[in-house]
């Protein structure tokens, strides 16, 4: 992003979850989500594809990617999820932009039509 700040580019407000995982009765564990952030974010859309099932031909999925950039955040991990709107994104990768503590850029991936 450079040394000129992004500011007003960052206008989507967003919402970064935590995994939880918690013991049940039976043994296993119980996931659930908790919100760890909400920040501002610049939203870039970057691929979208189509996979289709080599023997129906029927589409099985849409995944898109994303890229978000956000204010310097310490504590995010690939487990976690981000949460836009209606609209879900799972983390792939975490970039601290020029490793200057400024600004972060997630790469994320959304699901559509599965």
């Amino acid at each position: 992003m450079g040394s000129v700040s992004p500011v007003g580019k960052l206008r989507n407000k967003i919402t970064i979850q935590n995994t939880d995982l918690s013991a049940d009765t039976y043994g296993g564990y119980t996931t659930s989500r908790s919100s760890y952030i909400t920040a501002y974010a610049q939203i870039t859309p970057k691929t979208g594809k189509q996979i289709f099932s080599d023997t129906t031909g029927e589409r099985i999925q849409n995944p898109q990617e994303f890229e978000f950039t956000i204010r310097y955040r310490s504590g995010l991990t690939t487990s976690m999820r981000i949460l836009f709107g209606s609209r879900t994104f799972n983390i792939k990768s975490i970039h601290n932009d020029n490793d200057y503590d400024k600004y972060i850029k997630i790469l994320a991936t959304e699901n559509v039509g599965t």
